[in-house]
This record gives structure tokens, C-alpha cells and sequence, in this order.
């Protein structure tokens, strides 16, 4: 079994009967916190789970959005999710997550769902192969069994403000390399077109809108650590979002070369 791709079509998104997605609000810098201990550091690994989708993507709607939801509620609290949204002018675009499209390696199409730095979808000539659902669970599983260093974070919602503290703990591991935390907004329950959905407007969740220090967030080494942590603090406005749904991903990525690769992921609501 089969679904085609259709990676060259453009289609336009029906907008005067839905809810406009709001646009991404520029953000201040993260700041470093000193008091990193006010942070609970469990070690725990939750497998960074990729959904590269558009609006206007035909096989995004018909295949990958249920798909990564599928995944996602199958293994939920024990991996992180994160919609990026490229292409074809979809409305949920943001700086960052061109780039992090950009960062992928091999080739660019869409729907594609990466666990860790892997894509699981498997191609059947131009096709996408029923096989890459079951590809992508054994990649979860196994990232599940590897040990990898400690994320934490806590919000808190108040008068259209988010304040954030999040960090990374590297235990009973050396920090060997370049490493960037990112702490990203995300979203729920965006109402908005989707090309070939079952259902329209189709909800799309776990979207990145906004970020603390940019798509890969704040880069540092293991000399930049005390007692193998650090922390950094954010005040999000999310005052163009809905506050009941907006919550934030952690991701340690690590360096190799001009690339990141995912390492780990966390969630706070």
C-alpha cells in the first residue's frame, strides 16, 4: 500500500471562512539564570518527534497529520512533539521553522516525520510506503533505551505574559562537544485550512510559534557548565495567542559541523 506524494503542488488556502493563524511575535533574548537549582533534573529520555508539514502539502493532510498525531497519542508524555511548518506560503511559517527545515539532510519533500536526526518515512519509488508508520515506532523505541542528558523547564501564565526557566543537566555523562538548548512557544488547536484533510478547518497542534534565542536557541560547551547545568530564563507575550494552548518544548540539540541533531525533549504546560 501506497500514498503518493505531492511535492510540487501548490494549493491555496481557503481564508475568508476560518480563523487567521496569528503571526509570530517578536520575542527578548533569553537570560542566563544562576539559579539553575530551582529546576527538577530527571533523567528521562523523550524522543524528539519531527512533523515537516504545510497547509497547502495534498499528503500532509491525507497521510502525515494523522499519522504524527497517531504517534504522538501512542506514545504520549513519552516523546516530544514538534510541528515545523514549511512551504507554499502556509501561514504558520516562522523564522524558525525554515530553519530547522533547512537543517535536514537528504532530500526535502513533504510530509516527513523525523524521530531524532532520522526521517522514518520510507519511499516506494515517488510513493510514501505504508511501512514508514512502523518504521517510525522502532526509531522511537528505540531512542526510548539511550541514556541522554537531563531537560527541565517551568512556566508560568500571567497578564498575557509566559514566564519561562528551563535548562539541561548532564548526568553521569561528560558534555563532549557543542551543544545549543532551545526553548520553543508552542501551540495547540490552530484552526486553519488543510489541503486534502478529512475534516476542515483541520486543527493543527504542536506548532512552533515563537522561540527563546532563535532556532537552535543558546549555543555552549561544557566548560560554559556549572556542576554539569545550566539555565536560562524567558518572558514570552503571548498575547496573540490563546493562552490555554500555548506551552513550551525544550530541545538540546548538539552540533556536528554546520548541522544540529536532536538529542532530547521535554514539554511544560
Amino acid at each position: 500500500m501506497v500514498l503518493t506524494l505531492f511535492t510540487s503542488m501548490v494549493i491555496s488556502c481557503t481564508k475568508n471562512t476560518i480563523e487567521e493563524p496569528q503571526v509570530n511575535v517578536t520575542q527578548p533574548d533569553p537570560v542566563e539564570s544562576p539559579d539553575a537549582m530551582s529546576l527538577t533534573f530527571t533523567k528521562k529520555t523523550a524522543p524528539v518527534l519531527l512533523e515537516f508539514t504545510s497547509t497547502g502539502c495534498s499528503g500532509c493532510g491525507s497521510w502525515g497529520k494523522p499519522t504524527f498525531k497517531k504517534l504522538v497519542n501512542s506514545y504520549e508524555g513519552k516523546v516530544t512533539p514538534l510541528a515545523v511548518h514549511i512551504k507554499y506560503g502556509d501561514p504558520m511559517i516562522t523564522e524558525e521553522s525554515t530553519a530547522i527545515g533547512a537543517n535536514r539532510h537528504g532530500s526535502f519533500y513533504t510530509p516527513q516525520i523525523w524521530v531524532m536526526d532520522e526521517n522514518a518515512v520510507l519511499l516506494n519509488g515517488g510513493s510514501i510506503s505504508a511501512a514508514s508508520e512502523q518504521n517510525a515506532r522502532e526509531l522511537i523505541d528505540a531512542s526510548l533505551t539511550t541514556d541522554q542528558p537531563a531537560l527541565a523547564a517551568t512556566i508560568k501564565k500571567e497578564n498575557n505574559k509566559m514566564e519561562v526557566m528551563y535548562g539541561v543537566k548532564f548526568i553521569d555523562m561528560d558534555p563532549e562537544g557543542e551543544y545549543s538548548l532551545a526553548c520553543y512557544l508552542t501551540e495547540d488547536g490552530i484552526k486553519h485550512q488543510q489541503s486534502s484533510s478529512a475534516m476542515n478547518p483541520a486543527t493543527h497542534d504542536h506548532v512552533l510559534r515563537a522561540s527563546a534565542g532563535g532556532a537552535f536557541g543558546i549555543a555552549f560547551t561544557g566548560a560554559d557548565l556549572r556542576d554539569n547545568e545550566k539555565a536560562w530564563s524567558q518572558n514570552f507575550d503571548i498575547s496573540a495567542y490563546e493562552s490555554g494552548n500555548v506551552y513550551v518544548t525544550v530541545i538540546l540539540w548538539k552540533k556536528s559541523g554546520s548541522r544540529y541533531m536532536p538529542v532530547n525533549g521535554y514539554t511544560a504546560r
